[in-house]
């Protein structure tokens, strides 16, 4: 089995992960500097933490909302990746974020995403976003991803 892209969990039983079907590093993870801080298979759901860096924020000193929307669509994809079976893979058909307070750099982020509905084809989740420790989410999502068998080709390509 693939060892997991750097920076990422391997889960659940002994050589189990829930990106054995991404061959290729998350570069644009690795850039915004996420951390997958908890993935549960049982309940479809994944943790995927962030500290707003100086690098994510907008002219106006907050965290930059394509930031907060990167986030909650990581995290979102972290959770259908933890129900797709072993020649799967998914990706973004859509995403609505409803920012409510701004954050500011030095932030501790923690994105919390829950698979809604897993059909065949599409999957449907919500997510939230709060400040670690506030009760209150500073954003939340809902987002629908579609889910297809990998080609097994290079080219990212579904049947």
């Amino acid at each position: 089995m693939p060892t997991p892209p750097e920076g990422l969990l391997a889960i659940g039983k002994e050589g189990d992960t829930i990106f054995q079907n991404y061959p290729h590093p998350d570069r644009f993870g690795e850039l915004l500097g996420y951390s997958v801080g908890a993935v549960d298979r049982d309940s479809g759901s994944a943790v995927v933490t962030l500290t707003a860096r100086a690098e994510h924020l907008s002219p106006s000193g907050r965290v930059h909302g394509g930031v907060i929307s990167s986030l909650l669509d990581y995290a979102c994809g972290i959770a259908v990746c933890s129900t797709l079976g072993p020649h799967e893979v998914c990706s973004t058909v859509e995403i609505k974020v409803s920012y409510f307070r701004p954050i500011r750099l030095g932030d501790d982020l923690e994105a919390v995403a829950q698979v809604a509905f897993r059909g065949k084809r599409l999957c449907a989740l919500v997510a939230t976003l709060k400040r670690k420790g506030d009760i209150q989410p500073v954003a939340m999502a809902s987002a629908t991803f579609n889910v297809v068998e990998n080609g097994g080709g290079d080219d990212g390509q579904g049947k």
